[in-house]
């Protein structure tokens, strides 16, 4: 038999059930001509054996046959009238037993009619019932074992009735002919059903294919339809076939308007090369912009384009997938857009700036000739008008500054906002050597000095403000942009302490203020060895709970002579020293003592979840850094969850793929990792989705006027939304008041520090705290 296995898989068709079925009513459709045959036959025979055999015998045996035939036409009238997939086991059934009925009287004429003693009619017997059977194998083959059963009962009656009566050749010779012609008519029977079943198999192959192609054609038409991207068959002509609803809808245009319609004669043909490649059997793909003729829009559309091919495998066309990607470009660019400029005054910011200066020293490198400066700008004053007069009026101030600046620089100079009221400008070609430059740099301060000091006149209120200007040079392939950008602040903060008004070159040897700078380095290499360093912790406050769940170690230097040095002295001091490694070491080791020691507190141990540690630059740049990280934890036995490093933006500007692998390994040790300052400098979206931080530190300066300031509530408010998306842990710093506190509370920040709670304390008082806390509240 055929292994039909594989069609029985398919649920919809019992591949079985349904052959059987068709067999049964092949059966029952060839049952009148077999019926009537066999009424002619026995006729005949009983005419034929009526001189020979008993009259009565004859008429008994003929109207059995008569009676059996009745009941089988009947049979067949119930088939014609009722016959299904539910009726037909039991038809088949029927069927079998009157098979069997009429085989056994039909077969039983061999015994009744039957003459012992003439030869001549034993032959015609044997004819006839020998011809019955050939007919049978015709009318009864489409059912498995009907002929069988037939012929034995059929022939089987008429071999014992010759064996019995034998006395000649003749009949020895019909008894070996009728065996032999059992024999042929099963093997004929056998290979008639055979033909039959792989007929009917075929058949239903066919129909399940039918099936499965209408299916299938009805699976694509849909997909085609519903596709939530434009789908469009083209020929090799390019002209367009066909089209599904989400194309008419992305070129808003029908059907009819888009079939027939040749893209060669499009104007804009843009998209073109990629629909034209498939007939070289490649795949093509095309991102950009374009220009609908139909609609006028201007679209960003991805098309990505397959050959379509005949049944020879000969390209006869294409298809192409287009989706509509307007929407997602100018947000992304509007992302982009905000991500380097700042939200004020819509000039560049620190990021955006740092890039241009990078491509300055690059061109620098390159053309040693072409010299480029940096003029950082504060301006003097600001922040008491600011203050005095709100914020409105501060931000009028600034955006027309701006503007005045601009009109003292090139078009191709870049002016940025890196800080509340300081703005730097990158002067692209100041000169051809030192000396040309540093005229031309101090003319145009010069000029920018006198357009700030021109009277100011917004909402009725007339002031006077002046500026600040340091100036430095790119042309020291060894620096980095931002240490050109902090020579030139620094150069800004020496025209502040000279008076203000003012412009100041950056020098590597300065005044009085850089010799106690100096001092203080030198007095920095025995803060160590003399434990005049300090550790103060800063709690950090659950929003949600109010309490305390962990802190932020902070440098102090308690100095015997100057008294206590705060951290932005210290670190600044200690970066360009390089001492800041050591000092660095010993603050993440004792940060982490110190951890343990309250964890082992049964009080309020459990309730500490983190220590937070600032690491430097310089510090995170060592080639150890990750071996000191992982000394100090086997050192303190402190749990790595517990530990997170801080780093400011500054650090992830230079080589930052280097940064992001060592996060990566920070975090593969379970260390956290928070980005602190957020906002202020460097702040872009690209870095929250390349960086792997925990947490995310909203800056005091935004904190501290976001009850009055709407640009400062709307930036925390993004920078609470954005964590939220990337599923950063929240810290506002800076919380001061309680109004603040709840306006964080609102907008789901989850963390903060600030004076609201407490300043940063020593370790001793830092316990009390937390004695306090979780001793009465539990």
């Amino acid at each position: 038999m055929l292994n039909y296995s594989n069609l029985a898989l398919l649920p919809s068709i019992d591949v079985e059930r349904e052959i059987n079925n068709e067999l049964i009513e092949i059966a029952y459709r060839q049952m009148p001509s077999a019926l009537y045959s066999m009424i002619l036959v026995s006729s005949l025979l009983a005419m034929a054996q009526w001189s020979v055999i008993n009259h009565k015998i004859i008429l008994i045996w003929l109207a059995l046959i008569l009676l059996i035939t009745g009941w089988r036409f009947y049979l067949y009238k119930i088939f014609i009238d009722s016959f299904s997939s539910e009726t037909a086991d039991e038809l088949r059934h029927s069927f079998f037993k009157a098979l069997i009925v009429s085989s056994i009287i039909f077969g039983s004429a061999s015994f009744f009619l039957f003459p012992s003693d003439d030869i001549i009619h034993q032959l015609f017997l044997a004819f006839v019932i020998g011809g019955m059977c050939a007919g049978a194998i015709t009318t009864l083959s489409s059912i498995r074992y009907a002929v069988s059963i037939f012929l034995a009962l059929t022939l089987l009656p008429l071999i014992i009735s010759v064996g019995l009566v034998r006395h000649s050749f003749l009949q020895d010779a019909m008894l070996l002919m009728i065996g032999l012609f059992w024999i042929m008519l099963l093997i004929i029977s056998r290979r008639l059903y055979d033909n039959t079943y792989k007929t009917l198999y075929s058949n239903m192959q066919y129909k399940i294919a039918a099936q499965e192609l209408r299916c299938t054609e009805e699976r694509f038409e849909t997909i085609f339809e519903q596709a939530p991207v434009g789908i469009f068959y083209y020929n090799k002509e390019c002209v367009i076939l066909e089209v599904n609803n989400t194309m008419t809808q992305v070129l808003k245009a029908n059907k009819e308007t888009l079939c027939g319609l040749n893209m060669n004669y499009l104007e804009d043909i843009r998209f073109l090369p990629a629909t034209k490649i498939v007939f070289e059997g490649k795949e093509g793909s095309y991102v950009g912009p374009y220009c609908s003729t139909l609609s006028g829009q201007h679209l960003h559309i991805m098309l990505h384009s397959s050959p379509v091919y005949d049944d020879k495998r000969n390209i006869i066309g294409g298809v192409g997938i287009a989706m509509d990607i307007t929407e997602r470009v100018d947000s992304e660019n509007t992302i982009q857009h905000l991500a380097n400029h700042d939200l004020l005054t819509n000039i560049p910011n620190r990021f955006l700036l740092l890039e241009r200066i990078q491509e300055a020293l690059n061109r620098h490198k390159s053309n040693q000739k072409q010299s480029a400066a940096l003029m950082f700008i504060s301006l003097d004053r600001f922040k008491t008008i600011n203050d005095a007069l709100g914020h409105h009026i501060g931000d009028e101030i600034l955006k027309d500054v701006v503007q005045r600046i601009q009109r003292h620089i090139g078009e191709e100079d870049t002016i940025a906002r890196v800080g509340g009221d300081e703005f730097v400008v990158l002067i692209l070609n100041s000169g051809k050597n030192i000396e040309e430059a540093t005229f031309n740099i101090e003319s145009i301060a010069t000029k920018i000095h006198d357009a700030v000091t021109i009277p100011f006149n917004i909402d009725g209120h007339v002031f006077n403000i002046t500026s600040s200007i340091g100036i430095a040079f790119i042309h020291n392939d060894d620096e980095s942009a931002y240490e050109i950008l902090k020579h030139a602040d620094t150069a800004m903060c020496h025209a502040k302490k000279e008076g203000k008004n003012t412009t100041r070159f950056y020098q590597q040897q300065m005044d009085e203020w850089m010799q106690k700078r100096l001092f203080l380095e030198r007095e920095l290499h025995n803060a160590i060895h003399n434990k005049e360093l300090e550790l103060f912790y800063q709690p950090v406050i659950e929003i949600k709970t109010g309490k305390i769940i962990g802190a932020e170690a902070l440098l102090r230097w308690n100095h015997p002579s100057i008294g206590l040095i705060m951290p932005d002295d210290i670190i600044s001091i200690a970066e360009e020293s390089g001492q800041i490694i050591p000092i660095g070491e010993w603050v993440l080791l004792h940060a982490c003592q110190q951890c343990m020691e309250w964890k082992n507190n049964p009080i309020y141990g459990d309730k500490i979840t983190k220590i937070a540690v600032n690491v430097s630059a310089l510090q995170f740049k060592q080639d150890n850094f990750m071996d000191t990280v992982k000394r100090v934890i086997e050192d303190t036995k402190i749990d790595p969850n517990i530990l997170e490093i801080e780093l400011t933006e500054s650090m992830i500007i230079d080589n930052l793929e280097a940064t992001i692998a060592k996060m990566n390994e920070l975090r593969q040790l379970g260390i956290r990792i928070s980005i602190d300052d957020f906002g202020t400098g460097y702040s872009s979206l690209s870095y929250l989705k390349k960086l792997p931080f925990t947490t995310l530190k909203i800056d005091q300066s935004f904190i501290r006027d976001i009850m009055v300031d709407h640009d400062n509530a709307a930036m925390v408010q993004t920078m609470i939304s954005m964590a939220s998306i990337f599923k950063f842990n929240v810290i506002a710093e800076g919380v001061e008041t309680l109004d603040q506190f709840k306006f964080l509370e609102e907008l789901g920040c989850q963390y903060y520090q600030g004076y609201l709670c407490s300043k940063p304390v020593q370790a001793y008082i830092f316990e009390e705290m937390l004695i306090q806390t979780y001793s009465l509240n539990g």
